[in-house]
Order: structure tokens, then C-alpha cells, then sequence
């Protein structure tokens, strides 16, 4: 099996998301994140833990011109910190990106029976946890 075709398939998932929505892989992650958190604010130093990226490059995507029309921030009135969730444009585009996630999501599986879809999905789940349990290990060959 050549594992890279997770590549191809990440990729043209990626395009997709950007010729339909205009939004970038970490667009999509906020946009997301914000969407299953039910629009929980959080401090930025919170949402970059939650995203396992570093502050700086939270703080970087949050400069972004396109990604900051998305993003209300908050600056705290006790210390430097800022708290940060979706304001109506993000919630906006939140829900249009998972109306195109669900067209994408349709059209890759449209000839496939609901059963074949399940059991598709189980094993990605299985390939997504060995390879988080064995993360460590693939760093060894690399």
C-alpha cells in the first residue's frame, strides 16, 4: 500500500475547502474548533494548546487579514492577555465550511452503501490512534 495516497487525498480535500470557501488549512482549523466548542471564547494562550500549535504561530494566523475578519478579540482589562472567539462573519463561513465538508464528504463516498462507509470510517480510526500511540516510534525512522 503506498501511505503517501493520504497525502493526495489531504490535498485535494485542502483544495476543495479553499476553491469553494476561500479559507486555508489553519482558516479551516479555527473555524472548526470554534464550530464543535460551540463559539467557546478562549484565551489565546487556550485555543493554541487546544490546536497544539505555538502562540506565536496562533498569534500569527490571528494577523492574517482574512482570518482576523473572522476572529473577535477581546483584550483583557487585568493583564496582556487576549480572549478570542468566531464573530458573526466566522460563524458565517463556519457553517458554510461544513456545508462544503459535507458536499466533499458526499461525493467521495457517493457509491459507497452506508455499511461500507462505517466500516471505512472505524478503520481510519484505527490507522488515526496507531498512529498517535506510535508516534514516538515514527520519529525514530525519520
Amino acid at each position: 500500500m503506498d501511505v503517501l495516497i493520504f497525502n493526495s487525498v489531504s490535498e485535494s480535500i485542502k483544495r476543495a475547502i479553499n476553491k469553494k470557501c476561500g479559507l486555508n488549512l489553519s482558516q479551516t482549523r479555527l473555524l472548526l474548533f470554534f464550530d464543535r466548542h460551540q463559539n467557546e471564547t478562549l484565551t489565546m494562550g487556550e485555543l493554541a494548546q487546544a490546536l497544539s500549535i505555538s502562540l506565536s504561530t496562533l498569534s500569527r494566523q490571528i494577523k492574517q487579514k482574512k482570518t482576523a475578519a473572522l476572529i473577535q478579540v477581546e483584550r483583557s482589562k487585568k493583564d496582556s492577555s487576549k480572549s478570542l472567539n468566531l464573530n458573526a462573519e466566522g460563524l458565517a463561513k463556519a457553517q458554510e465550511l461544513k456545508d462544503v465538508l459535507r458536499q466533499i464528504e458526499a461525493q467521495v463516498f457517493s457509491t459507497w452503501s452506508q455499511e461500507k462507509i462505517q466500516d471505512f470510517d472505524s478503520k481510519m480510526q484505527i490507522v488515526v490512534n496507531n498512529l498517535m500511540a506510535d508516534e514516538l516510534q515514527i520519529n525514530d525512522y525519520i
